[in-house]
């Protein structure tokens, strides 16, 4: 019976090891840090990048606010780091609640989309429409060249260019 335990024990260990663990979403956050943490405030889930893999860590330490474009991650210790390329920061970065850079960056990929500037770890991409290929704006954006898909509509229809027709003659 005694081996029993042991082997069950064992076996649930070897289970928790194989679990990859990730920050909680939003909404499991405040249930995870009142679970772990007094008070919960100082619950901070991050990106351990010790490992080189996708690893998180989790602990109790006082809440971190860093400038925008940047997050903390662990390396072995707390550590500011800038967002990957594929996401932005606008605004304060916090440690509670939060484990990454806030908002993905838009692709400007849509029919007739091009991207006119990639922006930088605190902006999103901007994009305008191939007038090349005799795209425009659904709707005119606020700057005359290029449309920012976080606060507007970017999107393209193909309309005749005049230009275009007079090169073909």
């Amino acid at each position: 019976m005694d081996m029993f335990i042991l082997l069950t024990f064992l076996q649930m260990l070897s289970l928790n090891e194989a679990y990859d663990f990730t920050c909680p979403s939003h909404g499991n956050w405040i249930i995870r840090a009142k679970s772990m943490c007094k008070p919960p405030e100082n619950y901070t889930c991050l990106f351990n990048v010790t490992f080189r893999v996708n690893v998180y860590r989790d602990i109790c330490n006082t809440p971190r606010i860093l400038h925008s474009g940047q997050k903390y991650v662990f390396q072995p210790n707390l550590n500011n780091a800038t967002c990957i390329a594929t996401r932005y920061q606008p605004f304060l970065f916090y440690t509670i609640g939060n484990s990454d850079c806030t908002y993905q960056k838009s692709l400007c990929n849509s029919l007739g989309h091009e991207t006119y500037e990639i922006g930088n770890t605190s902006v999103d991409r901007k994009c305008i429409c191939n007038t090349d290929r005799g795209y425009s704006f659904v709707r005119n954006p606020k700057n005359q060249c290029y449309c920012n898909p976080s606060t507007e509509d970017c999107s393209c229809y193909l309309g005749i260019n005049p230009y275009k027709q007079n090169w073909n003659k």
